[in-house]
């Protein structure tokens, strides 16, 4: 959050970047590579099977890429890396919510808002924090914020890592394998090549030496021999052909979802992209009011994303995910209305994202196969880095053809025709 909140105002003030419309062409990239990866990772996890170990590797590049953010000489440098740290960190979400809604299948919503919880939990103190840095240190803060955000990542890339050198398994799959009795059991041991040290290996002899021929056990007595227990198929990546190797575009779900995203985060993320400039240029404001209107809206979204995941489980997520679109019209009013530093902070505080996000993957969980749950989110996610990547580019060319004023103007008219996409397409087409 750091990199996205003053990355902007670094490259202004630090670098000397006197163009809005490059300053947001970087924030379009950025997003860009996050449409263009976050699909492809999730694709991977659902082929591999191991998405702890592809969350730790993008962790790992995230956190290289921004540790070099301080010390680049120019935007385009500056650019560059930031399309690095987003592909790298396009992993961390689609992987992660499909492995939780796998692992608890009869309540998708409510594991998904606790992640996007954690998520917001980072995104507050990345936005406190480095508020405060650039209050107190000036760019010499943001450049600290940037260090501290490297070193945070690499901390938990190695969490993780340590995550993936377990089982991962979900239970519902181990449920499945366990439900094939003595016949599953043989087929894991045969797979493993051996049991516990001592006892008789597949493919050798014992490996305690010799064994003892006057202490051998009594034979068992002889019983019938059990029927075989049916197999229980498992579920399996999917495959070229039949339906769950059909295009993920070919269901409705997430068509509908992404075409809402794609206008509600073009015009919300157009307006993201000039924040910064937006509220101490045109308003007057200070930098460090930038991270606290962040972290406002982190910490809001931290408080209501449990009751909000248990609303989706309950009420419905399409419902949810309409609702949380129809907000972002009531917050570009308001800002539209009431041009004051405290009420567009205010304004931009609202905890929209949580009801958006929630309802999306609680859909997305509810419709599409396990086989393929991380590539639909990933597919949701990628919308909405290519919506922030189209918006980015608007609001910069808004900004410097028709001034600052003009921005949220533009971000109230996208987000309204998001809402009658998620009214028509999502809401009223029945629940999931």
């Amino acid at each position: 959050m750091a990199v996205y909140a003053y990355g902007p105002v670094f490259m202004r003030q630090a670098l000397g970047e006197p163009r809005l419309a490059v300053i947001t062409l970087a924030l379009a990239l950025a997003s860009l590579a996050t449409f263009v990866m976050a699909g492809r990772w999730g694709r991977w996890g659902d082929l591999t099977g191991r998405p702890a170990r592809l969350v730790a590797a993008g962790l790992t590049g995230g956190a290289g890429a921004m540790a070099l953010l301080p010390v680049v000489p120019s935007s385009p440098a500056f650019a560059a890396l930031m399309v690095a740290t987003t592909a790298f960190l396009a992993a961390v979400m689609p992987l992660s919510v499909a492995w939780l809604t796998l692992r608890h299948p009869d309540r998708p919503g409510e594991a998904a808002a606790r992640l996007y919880r954690a998520r917001s939990v980072g995104w507050a103190a990345g936005s406190f924090g480095s508020g405060w840095l650039a209050e107190a240190a000036g760019m010499a803060g943001v450049r600290l914020s940037f260090l501290l955000c490297a070193g945070l990542a690499l901390l938990a890339a190695v969490v993780v890592g340590l995550v993936a050198a377990g089982p991962q398994t979900p239970p519902a799959l181990a449920a499945s394998a366990a439900a094939l009795g003595p016949a599953g059991t043989a087929h894991a041991a045969s797979r493993s090549g051996r049991f516990t040290r001592g006892r008789t290996q597949p493919d050798g002899p014992e490996e305690a030496g010799p064994p003892n021929l006057h202490n051998l056990p009594d034979p068992p007595a002889p019983t019938a021999t059990p029927a075989p227990a049916p197999a229980v198929p498992l579920p399996s990546p999917a495959s070229p052909g039949g339906v769950e190797g059909r295009p993920i575009w070919r269901y409705p779900a997430v068509v509908a979802i992404a075409a809402a995203v794609l206008f509600t985060a073009s015009g919300n993320e157009a307006f993201f992209a000039v924040f910064g400039p937006y509220l101490t240029e045109y308003l007057d404001g200070s930098s460090g009011q930038v991270g606290w209107a962040l972290g406002l809206a982190s910490t809001l979204g931290i408080l209501i994303m449990a009751p909000v995941g248990r609303l989706a489980d309950r009420w419905g997520p399409r419902r949810v995910f309409t609702l949380g679109i129809a907000g972002y019209v009531a917050m570009y009013a308001l800002i539209t209305a009431f041009r004051t530093p405290l009420a567009t902070v205010a304004a931009f505080a609202l905890p929209l994202y949580p009801l958006t996000a929630t309802g999306a993957t609680g859909v997305i969980s509810r419709t599409i196969p396990p086989a393929r749950r991380g590539e639909g989110v990933g597919i949701y996610e990628g919308s909405a880095a290519l919506a922030a990547s189209l918006g980015s580019v608007a609001g910069g060319l808004v900004a410097d053809l028709a001034g600052l004023a003009s921005v949220p103007v533009v971000s109230l008219a996208l987000a309204g025709v998001g809402a009658l996409v998620a009214w028509r397409w999502v809401a009223r087409t029945g629940e999931a």
